[in-house]
This record gives structure tokens, C-alpha cells and sequence, in this order.
């Protein structure tokens, strides 16, 4: 096709046609037709080359750890018979994990083979591809280019944040024999640490009839879970509680706390099920690693949070340890969350604030209210805001004082 050049010059040629013609000046005819026929040779040349390029592309790493970095290399070799024109070679690839080359190079003999390289920086959770190469090929003036995309393309994973958090969280069971996290007998005459409030469905032999008393309504002791080395971590991906955009959206917020826990979780040497999908039966246990990789794709969903809890709510075990990760939840969410963490003697609740990821100074209503009746049924709870440090959220956490209204 021909380039703004090369058009420019057809355009010019054609004018000098009709002043040769108006005029009677035959040097003006003469300059037409070379221009014309000099656009006809850079044709026949583009056209006539070889166009048979062969890529091969090397990325190391495939899936890279956020804020990590890795390298793409390109070896593009002439496959043809013939040199190829002047090209211009140009990668896709998203702008959020790299700058690829846009580089133009000097026609190839017929074997002849170059390579590019680029750096891949992950800036941004995602899935993403790496090629096809572009090939642009012209003739020395620029008149005349032809386009052609050459086959194969890479995957390459970011991985979602990950941020260390400190240990000191009780947990019920663990596979191992360290008994790090064995449940500690309670001391004598304290009974307010271990009740929560009552939530319809509990036995009425449950009510602890002192702190019921004591706090005027309904309060129900707190069972220890089984010692199950088995934690649940719950993420929240309703699109309809998330707000913000990019990579301080509320839900990589989410997703960043969700990968964190699961990953401390692991090195604690617990089974790790993540529910963030209604599934039939009990959450799929997997690897740390193997979460790390479903984390660095999920997206924003239309799912009920009660209906991704209904079969736990039904009867289900979430193992030892309950962590749930949600966003502005409202009443009967909260109902849905307390039935199901009661099988669990670690319930952790990381509520994220949507509103502060779109205004750092607003505050979401439903989370605050979230954050107090979690607390008075005996839940270790803390809010993430934009900007909020997980560790320190955590450590919060951590130190908190095992009440039924929390500390």
C-alpha cells in the first residue's frame, strides 16, 4: 500500500500532469511520469523481495511475581530465497508489563537472522501475551509499504502481590508436629472470652445465659473448631461492592490480601482452600503456587456472596481456619458469614472499604457496621482503605484480644 509519502508523491505527480497539459510545458510531463514510474519501482521492489521471516521468541520468566522483572529475545530469520526489503519490526505487547521494540533494520540476505531483546516489568496482576511480531516491509524511499504478522505468541502470568505477614495467629490444627497451632486451654472465669452473639439457627442448649444477662440479648458459647489442618480463605469479587480502577481498585485490594493470607497460610503448613466461585461440596485445596496462578487472573463477578456460601452455610466445614476477605457486606451476608465461620475456632475478617479506593477521606457505612457486629460475634476484623498496609492490618489483627466484642 502506499505510504503518506508515497501518496504525496502520486498527488504531486498527477498535479504536474495537469499544469504540463494547461500550460503546454513538457519538462512538467516529464517530471510526472519519473514520479510515477519511481513509485511503480519501489512496488515492483517491495513486492519482488522476500517476505518469508521466521520468529522465535524466548521469555524467561513465563510467570513473574509482581514488581518482578524478566526478558523477551526474538531471533527473526529470512527464510526466502531473496533479501527482503527494509523492515520495520514492531512486538504487541500490553504497556503495563513492557516496552516492546519498535526497530527498524536493514533488508536480510537469505538466511541471515538478527535478534531483539526487551525487558518485562510486572506492574500489574494480570494474564498477558507477548507477540505476534509485526513486520513492516518497504522500499529505501518510504513510497510503498506491505504489512505482514508473523506467527506465535507467548503467555506470560503476573502474580498478584504478595506481602508477608507476621505469624502469631492461632491456629486450630496444623499438619505438621510443631503445635504451633494448637488451641490453648482457657483460663478459669472467663467465660465473656469465649461467647458470641446468638444467630438464628443455634441450639438453645448453646446460650450462655450469664453474658446474655450481662450484654441484654442472646449470647452463645463459642465452639472450638476440630483440629483440622484445613484454612478457607473467602474473596469477595462482587463487581457491584468493588469501586476504583487499575491497580488501586478496591478489588486488587482484595485479591493482594487474598494472595498474602493464602501464601502465609502455606508456610504454616495448612491446606488451603479459596473460595471465590460457587462449587458443589467442600472448596478444592491446592498449592499456594497453584492459587497464586488462578489469582493472577480472576476478574470481577456477578455472584451472590450467600449463594457462594450456601453450601457451607448448609452444613459444610470450612476447616480450622476461616479467613474472609469481602467488601462492604451487608445484614444478610453477615448472617451467611457467621453461620459458616462457626465451624472454625480462627475467624479472621479483612473488610475492604470501597469507598475509600475512590475517595481516601470517605468512609463506607455497611463496612464500619460490618466491622462491629463481626466483632460481637467473636471475629478478629479489621478494615482495609486505599493505601492501608496489609502487614500492619494484620498485625492489628494479631494483637487483638480474644473477646466477644473485640478489643
Amino acid at each position: 500500500m502506499l505510504t503518506s509519502r508515497g501518496s504525496g508523491l502520486v498527488g504531486g505527480a498527477i498535479a504536474l500532469w495537469v499544469a504540463s497539459q494547461t500550460f503546454g510545458a513538457a519538462e512538467l510531463q516529464i517530471a510526472a511520469v519519473a514520479a510515477l514510474v519511481l513509485v511503480g519501482l519501489a512496488l515492483a521492489w517491495v513486492w519482488l523481495t522476500s517476505t518469508h521471516l521466521e520468529v522465535d521468541r524466548l521469555v524467561q520468566p513465563t510467570k513473574l511475581p509482581f514488581g518482578g522483572t524478566g526478558e523477551a529475545r526474538l531471533a527473526v530469520t529470512n527464510r526466502g530465497p531473496r533479501r527482503t526489503a527494509l523492515l520495520r519490526l514492531r512486538e504487541r505487547a500490553p504497556s503495563s508489563l513492557a516496552s516492546p521494540p519498535d526497530r527498524t533494520v536493514a533488508p536480510l540476505a537469505a538466511g541471515e537472522r538478527i535478534e531483539l531483546h526487551y525487558t518485562l516489568r510486572a506492574r500489574q496482576r494480570g494474564v498477558a501475551e507477548l507477540g505476534p511480531l509485526s513486520a513492516e516491509f518497504s522500499d529505501p524511499f518510504s513510497l510503498i509499504s506491505r504489512t505482514r504478522e508473523l506467527p506465535g505468541s507467548v503467555t506470560v502470568t503476573v502474580r498478584p502481590n504478595v506481602v508477608a505477614l507476621a505469624r502469631g495467629l492461632p491456629l486450630g490444627g496444623m499438619s505438621g508436629g510443631s503445635g504451633e497451632g494448637r488451641p490453648r486451654p482457657r483460663p478459669g472465669g472467663q467465660d465473656l472470652a469465649d461467647v458470641r452473639e446468638y444467630v438464628s439457627g443455634d441450639p438453645l442448649r448453646s446460650v450462655h445465659w450469664p453474658s446474655t444477662a450481662h450484654r441484654g440479648k442472646l449470647m452463645v458459647r463459642r465452639e472450638e473448631g476440630p483440629q483440622d489442618p484445613r484454612a478457607t480463605v473467602l474473596l469477595d469479587l462482587r463487581a457491584h461492592h468493588h469501586r476504583g480502577n487499575g491497580p488501586g481498585a478496591s478489588l486488587e485490594t482484595a485479591v493482594t490480601a487474598a494472595a498474602s493470607v493464602i501464601v502465609h497460610l502455606s508456610q504454616r503448613r495448612q491446606a488451603v482452600a479459596l473460595l471465590d466461585r460457587g462449587v458443589t461440596g467442600s472448596p478444592p485445596v491446592r498449592t499456594a503456587e497453584s492459587w497464586l496462578d488462578h489469582l493472577a487472573e480472576v476478574e470481577a463477578t456477578s455472584s451472590s456472596l450467600r449463594g457462594i456460601l450456601a453450601p457451607l452455610a448448609a452444613g459444610g466445614s470450612v476447616g480450622s481456619t476461616f479467613v474472609a476477605i469481602v467488601a462492604a457486606p451487608t445484614g444478610g451476608d453477615l448472617t451467611t458469614l457467621v453461620r459458616v465461620g462457626r465451624s472454625a475456632s480462627t475467624r479472621v475478617a479483612l473488610l475492604v472499604d470501597p469507598a475509600q479506593h475512590v475517595d481516601p477521606t470517605a468512609t463506607d457505612e455497611r463496612t464500619a457496621a460490618a466491622a462491629l457486629r463481626l466483632k460481637a460475634a467473636g471475629w478478629r476484623v479489621t478494615i482495609l482503605g486505599s493505601g492501608d498496609e496489609l502487614a500492619q492490618r494484620w498485625q492489628d489483627i494479631v494483637h487483638v484480644r480474644r473477646t466477644g466484642v473485640g478489643a
